[in-house]
């Protein structure tokens, strides 16, 4: 975009951005890979659930089924304390250039009138807004799949129709989700 909009700029120039641009998409498509992969695990694991919920012997299969959450919540607060400090480098990096290029835009914009350079930071500040609503979104994803709507099929369990030890472990495994709650920050 600068070859065209700066006519000093040739276009070799441009090779100078590129690492930066691909840093930038690989770095967020990590993110919402990992985020993707945790929302979808723990997904199927609620779908599994119900399934258990009708076996012959559910009480094995829901500890089972708590251990696997426990350590999918594990990861999950891992994976944002182990990327904390790159992904909060990230994410003031794009924030900064969001700034700096919406700050540039409209001076422009004030000084020179609308232009094709106007429109290029335009485009600047979308494209990192967009990269940090990726960020934001695929953690906020994963965090709602393991917590709230994991805890809301739990509490759909009909307590009364089940035995004693699967109403046991329903009640082990909401205080499993309370005391180990899968919230993805950066710490």
């Amino acid at each position: 975009a600068q070859y065209y909009l700066q006519s000093d700029m040739l276009l070799w120039h441009t090779f100078a951005y590129y690492h930066i641009l691909a840093m930038l998409n690989c770095l967020c498509t990590l993110w919402f890979i990992n985020c993707t992969a945790k929302g979808r695990t723990a997904g199927w694991l609620a779908e599994n659930l119900h399934k258990t919920l009708q076996s012959s012997d559910p009480a094995i299969r829901l500890w089972e089924y708590r251990d696997l959450w426990v350590d999918l919540s594990h990861m999950m607060q891992q994976l944002g304390k182990a990327y904390s400090g790159m992904y909060g480098m990230y994410c003031i990096l794009i924030l900064l250039t969001t700034i700096v290029a919406s700050y540039g835009c409209l001076t422009e914009i004030l000084d020179h009138g609308l232009s094709f350079k106007e429109a290029g930071l335009f485009l600047i500040s979308f494209y990192c807004l967009t990269l940090l609503y990726i960020i934001c979104n695929e953690a906020h994803y994963a965090s709602q799949k393991m917590g709230p709507e994991f805890r809301e099929r739990l509490l759909n369990v009909n307590l009364g129709v089940v035995d004693i030890r699967t109403r046991q472990e329903v009640i082990m495994f909401l205080t499993a989700i309370d005391k180990n709650p899968p919230i993805m920050n950066l710490n």
